[in-house]
């Protein structure tokens, strides 16, 4: 791999990093923290300057919910990338839990196709 490369490789998990962190309403410092490393050790991770080892990616995801894969994964992907992680998710919930989501996916995008083609508006 190119240096180039890698090193947008580090941005793409660094962001996802950050905005998993963002997301689950942790701090730089909490994050941190929990890994039993600095801020600006993290600081640069998210920041795309350094990459983290395997075993430093296995801490993240598992204290962000998520897959060392869901780390790599870039947001412009194609829909069926992300409906492939969507079924990731689901697949570790219980079967009953698993169908309270779909169901609930399903009302919310009949509700938002009508908003969107509702001849009244």
């Amino acid at each position: 791999m190119t240096r180039r490369k890698a090193q947008n490789l580090a941005i793409v998990v660094g962001n996802n990093i950050s905005w998993r962190r963002k997301r689950m309403e942790l701090t730089q410092a909490e994050l941190a923290e929990q890994l039993n490393m600095g801020s600006d050790s993290l600081s640069r991770i998210e920041n795309g300057i350094v990459a983290p080892r395997f075993q430093r990616l296995e801490d993240i995801a598992k204290i962000l919910d998520c897959t060392v894969a869901d780390l790599f994964r870039k947001g412009d992907e194609p829909l069926s990338v992300k409906l492939d992680t969507v079924q990731d998710m689901l697949r570790l919930l219980p079967p009953d839990a698993q169908e309270d989501i779909i169901c609930l996916m399903m009302d919310l995008a009949k509700t938002i196709k009508k908003r969107l083609y509702d001849p009244q508006r």
